[in-house]
């Protein structure tokens, strides 16, 4: 059976009645002021960026920089001026020395024995000039004896010929006798062999005196084969030309030096350039004495002042050939599209260098100062 509909239960008296909803709030709109106020914020923004980028673009263009840089110092080979065998090697590979140290020895017994045989030989002509000027006095006696019977023999000579002209023409007249003729004709030959003799003996006595002379000539070249002979020996101590490091060292005691070969090398310290590689369109931000600031990638917190010394004219051009004078110029086939900018090298000498961080082709940073000078 179906049951009958159940009536529906009444409320309770005490129940509370049923609250009715609350209607939802609705979000505020934001302020009509708002939107312009992030329009102007915003485009200040956008405009304080174009300017510092400008700016910074500015300073990046009228200040050149790069990183592409390396420490130089001038490297002088050391080469004996003598050769010989090293007896003695005073430095080893990178020390440091000061301009006079003796740096190596070379032996100097080949040398000592050269001095003293050119001193040999110029005691021995100080020896013969002491001699001649004794002999000096009694030379220029036979040179005037010897000038006088010259003298002498001219005359008995011109005697004995005016003689024999008188009597040649008074014996075709029967006035002199043939006997006569033929004894002054005697005496005119013996007269001039008599003045033959009194030359030669003065030649002779002029010769002797002009020993002296000779010997006297010859001093100075004697002296100065004495001093080459001490400079050479000098030569055997190979000295530091200026303070340095000594680079490449791979010589022993016991190697063969040879005159002008290098043995190894010095590293002036005493001046510091920084090599720097600018593009071409930077060159024009400046010029020999610009100011520059130089900073080493081994010590980045560490800035040493610079000048630009110079800047190069001379760079190889790639790609191209140089023919001889005369020859057909050379122009290559293919094309490249990317074109790089050309770098020069720019050369800047370091104010104030630290010897303890300067080191011959060490990384760098270098930036030019300020306006070119004028």
């Amino acid at each position: 059976m179906d049951n009958p509909a159940t009536p529906p239960t009444p409320p309770a008296p005490d129940a509370p009645p049923k609250s009715e909803p609350m209607p939802t709030a609705t979000p505020a709109k934001p302020s009509e002021w708002r939107k312009p106020v992030g329009l102007i914020i915003s485009g200040v923004v956008i405009l304080g960026a174009v300017v510092l980028t400008l700016w910074v673009w500015n300073i990046m263009e009228r200040h050149p920089r790069t990183d592409d840089a390396v420490a130089r110092a001038n490297v002088v080979g050391i080469a004996p001026r003598v050769r010989g065998q090293v007896i003695k090697l005073n430095v080893q590979d990178n020390q440091a020395v000061a301009a006079g140290d003796v740096l190596f020895e070379i032996d100097p017994v080949d040398y000592e024995l050269s001095l003293e045989k050119a001193k040999a030989a110029l005691a021995t002509l100080d020896q013969q000039i002491e001699v001649a000027r004794a002999q000096d006095a009694q030379l220029k006696f036979q040179v005037k004896a010897a000038e006088a019977g010259v003298e002498r023999a001219k005359a008995e000579l011109k005697q004995a010929g005016d003689t024999l002209q008188r009597l040649q023409p008074l014996l075709t007249n029967g006035f002199a006798k043939a006997d006569d003729v033929d004894r002054a004709a005697t005496a005119k030959h013996v007269a001039a062999a008599a003045l033959a003799a009194e030359e030669q003996r003065l030649n002779q006595a002029q010769a002797a005196l002009s020993t002296l002379a000779t010997l006297n000539a010859q001093r100075p070249g004697a002296v100065a084969a004495v001093d080459l002979a001490k400079l050479e020996l000098s030569y055997c101590k190979v000295v530091a030309p200026f303070p340095g490091r000594v680079i490449n060292l791979n010589i022993s005691v016991g190697a063969y030096a040879s005159a002008g070969v290098p043995v190894f090398s010095l590293l002036d310290t005493r001046k510091w350039y920084v090599v720097a590689d600018f593009r071409e369109a930077e060159l024009r931000h400046m010029a020999v004495a610009s100011e520059a600031t130089v900073y080493l990638a081994s010590a980045p917190n560490r800035r040493f002042r610079g000048k630009v010394q110079g800047i190069g004219w001379a760079v190889l051009p790639e790609g191209q050939v140089d023919l001889p004078f005369g020859g057909v110029p050379y122009v290559k086939r293919e094309l490249n599209w990317v074109r790089v900018a050309q770098r020069f090298p720019v050369r800047i000498e370091v104010e104030n260098p630290d010897p303890d961080l300067f080191r011959m082709g060490a990384s760098a940073v270098a930036i030019i100062k300020g306006p070119s000078p004028n």
